[in-house]
């Protein structure tokens, strides 16, 4: 085990789920903008917050984490709350996905260094359908003036140029930079800066 996966184990080891059980506010509020059913793909999904509020809306769920530890919280808690979900362990640096199977795609603070993230929103791109939907929350490179969350090194963090560069092919109904409050579980208290994106995929 990679002592990356380690660090994400140890951390999902608590009591309490570390990001909370409520969805990420970004993502539900346009997730509610389209209709299901359809297919959703979540990568870096933790312990399924996300997740069990989708499936809940009658979305198709595919939920992708490399923590095997927080994969068995989040189905205890799909469990506890009646609905199914397709939990499954994938590491996405080294793990193929498959190719534009997705109807919609919800990325939340997933965070890689350096050119590991061109690669792995490649993929995640690559596994939306045409005419998909990509929903997005990630620290941006500011965050690193704040300690609500989010990685400690700038290489980690976004800019809207990078985004705009991985999903050169979509069409972007939404792409900002801004200060927002975050309360999410006990990792991520108080005001952070993000960027929020979505888009829709225009072609392969």
């Amino acid at each position: 085990m990679h002592d990356y996966q380690t660090t994400w184990n140890n951390r999902y080891g608590g009591g309490k789920y570390l990001f909370g059980k409520e969805p990420n506010e970004y993502f539900k509020s346009k997730l509610d903008t389209l209709s299901p059913p359809a297919s959703l793909l979540l990568p870096g999904e933790g312990e399924g917050r996300n997740a069990v509020y989708a499936a809940k809306c009658g979305w198709n769920v595919t939920a992708l984490d490399f923590s095997n530890l927080a994969l068995e919280r989040a189905k205890i808690f799909a469990k506890k709350e009646n609905v199914n979900i397709n939990f499954v362990y994938n590491h996405l640096l080294n793990d193929k996905l498959p190719k534009n199977k997705f109807d919609v795609l919800g990325i939340t603070f997933l965070h890689f260094n350096g050119e590991n993230k061109r690669l792995v929103h490649t993929k995640l791109a690559n596994a939306l359908k045409t005419k998909g939907y990509v929903i997005l929350e990630c620290f941006s490179n500011e965050q690193l003036k704040l300690i609500t969350g989010g990685p400690r090194n700038k290489d980690s963090l976004y800019t809207i140029e990078e985004l705009q560069d991985y999903y050169s092919n979509f069409n972007f109904l939404e792409l900002e930079y801004k200060k927002v409050l975050l309360s999410e579980g006990e990792a991520h208290q108080g005001e952070g800066y993000v960027i929020r994106m979505f888009a829709q995929k225009l072609k392969d």
